[in-house]
């Protein structure tokens, strides 16, 4: 079973455990469904996924915003058809500033997305299209059609 066919299989577990998943129980549900086929192929992507880790740990503390940012950014070069990690501190200071002007709209922007989802999930209702009425309405208009 390759990644594909895992992710498009996992609806059943949420279907069975529910809306709560521990990372523990998609592990032991992909090792139940064959998800690797050797233990090399187990180890080499636990390996992978332990750089990636060890990779998104290494910050820089930019001065001008005082942000806390990842050191080490994963870039996809399309000559080589693979992607490559480029260290923000050897780039040229004005592409480091706008990488870090980007990064810092983009974690507000997900802040406030945040922020409001919680309030919906709190029964604060702020988002019309997520109720059952407007998915009611979205499916009728589509039957219309």
């Amino acid at each position: 079973m390759g990644p594909a066919e895992i992710v498009a299989s996992l609806k059943e577990l949420c279907e069975e455990k529910g809306p709560r998943l521990s990372t523990e129980q998609i592990v032991a549900w992909i090792d139940r469904q064959g998800g690797y086929e050797s233990d090399a192929e187990l180890i080499a992507y636990a390996k992978k996924m332990k750089a990636r880790q060890y990779a998104r740990m290494l910050d820089y503390e930019d001065e001008e915003s005082g942000l806390r940012i990842k050191r080490l950014w994963s870039f996809y070069d399309h000559s080589l058809g693979r992607r490559y990690y480029a260290d923000i501190l050897q780039m040229p200071d004005d592409r480091r500033r706008r990488l870090v002007r980007q990064y810092a709209q983009f974690v507000e922007q997900l802040r406030t997305v945040r922020r409001a989802m919680a309030d919906y999930f709190a029964g604060q209702q702020f988002f019309d299209f997520y109720t059952e009425e407007a998915a009611e309405d979205a499916s009728t208009a589509r039957q219309r059609v």
